[in-house]
């Protein structure tokens, strides 16, 4: 009998479009399946949409509070009867095949084998695919670099054998936004993961606002990032460098000129070839 899968659908304040994420999942050809749609505290008219696709395939749970994606996940797949759990943001949707292609590798995989992620483009943005065609199917042999910074991809990407969730552990609440990278990072150092270089997601890029995350979890979540994992940043300069001019320009956003002008004095000391930190820090300081 073909395994069960467990579609966690985590979502806030997106009655406009979560209709389409649902409806993506509805469409895949594979049996069975599970549909958590997890609305976490939205004050728009979710539950009416969703009540209204009336699928017996789908579950709809109410969080009292609003307490980021992470949290909803994690709802999600305690919430979840299958054996494997895929996700999918409520703004994104995937292309026919695609849970029935996931499920296909990890029957023709190892039995150890934890996360089968796929390929995908963004809309909004530009229709390439993410992953460039020298980059193929197979198994993530990361080496040195951070995982996050060779494959990094969103969780509507992933299908996950649920019991890996026992030994990775569920995902940060702690981590209102990167909590992807982070669940991504402890899987793959303690589960072997499986690339499929097939595009079968849609992932909408800037497509509905509401829900954003409010910049003023920015400086938590990049210090929690950073207590975490560190050490092992430390060892993939380029995406270390990354990750700090992105931490800058968050900190910019929010107005904290301090804690930018620091984060992108950190970018500058890991590539001292790149000037255009210091001048980025100069129109900081004489913007304050």
């Amino acid at each position: 009998m073909p395994s069960l899968v467990s579609v966690i659908i985590p979502t806030y304040n997106r009655a406009a479009v979560v209709t389409r994420a649902i409806k993506s999942v509805l469409a895949q050809e594979y049996e069975p399946l599970e549909i958590i749609v997890v609305d976490d505290a939205s004050a728009d008219e979710t539950h009416q949409v969703v009540d209204g696709l009336r699928d017996a395939r789908i579950r709809y749970i109410a969080r009292s509070e609003n307490k980021g994606a992470a949290a909803a996940r994690n709802t999600g797949i305690q919430a979840a009867q299958g054996t494997f759990i895929a996700f999918l943001d409520s703004d994104d949707e995937y292309l026919p095949g695609k849970l029935g292609a996931q499920v296909r590798a990890f029957e023709a995989l190892s039995a150890a084998t934890g996360l089968v992620f796929v390929n995908y483009c963004e809309i909004g943005r530009n229709k390439s695919a993410r992953f460039p065609p020298e980059i193929k199917s197979g198994y993530v042999h990361v080496g040195r670099h951070f995982p996050a910074s060779i494959y990094c991809n969103p969780p509507s990407a992933w299908m996950v054998r649920k019991s890996c969730f026992d030994s990775a552990g569920l995902f940060d609440e702690g981590l209102w936004t990167l909590e992807d990278l982070d669940m991504f990072a402890r899987l793959v150092r303690k589960v072997p993961a499986y690339f499929l270089a097939d595009i079968l997601l849609r992932k909408h890029v800037y497509t509905c606002q509401k829900g954003k995350v409010p910049d003023k979890y920015a400086e938590q979540t990049g210090e929690r990032i950073l207590q975490k994992w560190l050490p092992e940043m430390r060892r993939d300069r380029r995406f270390l460098f990354k990750f700090y001019t992105m931490m800058a320009k968050d900190m910019a956003r929010a107005g904290k000129t301090q804690k930018a002008c620091r984060f992108l004095r950190q970018a500058y000391f890991l590539n001292p070839l790149r000037f255009d930190m210091l001048g980025r820090m100069v129109k900081l300081i004489r913007r304050k």
